[in-house]
């Protein structure tokens, strides 16, 4: 890097598909020396403009069906209770935003700004919410890091995600089809448009952008976050490898949508991400999953439409 881009902090993108133990080395990352954490910003505006859109894709039933059970979703006890705490979060901290607030022309514009205070800012995102959006990336130096998991662990823990999301609103496995349930994710392409990406950014931007598999950090994040932190130039501590577990520290440094920063981490599977005090290394052997995670059809279909891209990327991940 030139002196002037030397005196810029350093902007990571982390590039995932959902469920690559992206939050907990958001954690993890978030008591890096010098460091500012964005947590999933565009997706926050890809959501304005879909399922927090009382106009979106209107009369179609998937559509209608989606929103409706949000609104549902919205109506419970304990959902309310997470409203009232995001608002007193929100109150309290500088750096989250209302849902309302986040649309890509404002985000842009944010992202951009270099923080006097901050050496490093790390973005994590998820590839689809940037497909259509390029020219929303902040006019800046970035380089790209990509998040991989085997499509089988990513796709059972996705729907489990959904299906048992909150405490007391929950959904049948055998019913609940994550391409009908949830419109507004590309569900069986999350792997190609991450792929594409991947390619993108190599063939444009950055010739090697990193490649994490999410398996391989959390079993080995002893060997995987000190490579990683080589290849981004950034000083690495043994400490770094522990961190201390109140999510207070989720809410009051991420940065982003409160209902994104304190809501949605508190979900059932996101907490133990936020709440975590180190990688925990995974319970079922690699291309596996729990055996109570049925293999519906959907998930088949799903699963096998994605290794080859997963497979390309992961011949080509950090080891």
């Amino acid at each position: 890097m030139d002196k002037q881009n030397d005196e810029r902090p350093l902007r990571v993108f982390l590039w995932m598909v959902p469920r690559t133990y992206s939050t907990v080395l958001m954690k993890c990352l978030s008591f890096v020396d010098g460091a500012e954490v964005w947590f999933e910003p565009y997706l926050a505006c890809h959501f304005n403009k879909t399922v927090h859109n009382s106009d979106w894709d209107k009369g179609n039933p998937a559509a209608e069906r989606a929103k409706s059970e949000v609104d549902e979703i919205r109506s419970t006890e304990e959902y309310k209770a997470l409203i009232k705490l995001e608002i007193e979060k929100r109150n309290k901290y500088k750096n989250i935003w209302p849902q309302s607030t986040f649309n890509y022309h404002w985000l842009k514009e944010q992202l951009s700004v270099d923080p006097k205070d901050k050496k490093i800012i790390f973005v994590k995102e998820e590839s689809f919410t940037i497909k259509d959006h390029m020219e929303y990336l902040p006019d800046v130096p970035i380089r790209h890091v990509f998040l991989i998991r085997h499509p089988q662990e990513v796709y059972t823990s996705l729907k489990d995600a959904f299906v048992n999301q909150f405490k007391t609103f929950q959904f049948p496995w055998d019913d609940y089809h994550l391409g009908d349930n949830v419109p507004y994710l590309p569900v069986e392409n999350l792997f190609q448009i991450h792929y594409d990406l991947w390619k993108y950014i190599k063939e444009n931007l950055e010739s090697d952008p990193v490649v994490i598999d999410g398996f391989d950090l959390v079993s080995h994040p002893e060997v995987i976050l000190p490579k990683f932190f080589e290849r981004l130039d950034i000083p690495y501590k043994e400490t770094y490898l522990q961190w201390c577990g109140d999510p207070e520290v989720a809410y009051s440094t991420w940065k982003g949508s409160s209902e994104f920063v304190v809501i949605d981490t508190q979900t059932t599977t996101a907490s133990r991400a936020v709440e975590s005090t180190s990688f925990e290394p995974p319970k079922y052997p690699r291309g596996t999953s729990r055996p109570e995670w049925k293999i519906t059809d959907e998930l088949k279909e799903y699963i096998e439409g994605a290794m080859p891209y997963y497979e390309e990327m992961y011949e080509n991940r950090l080891v």
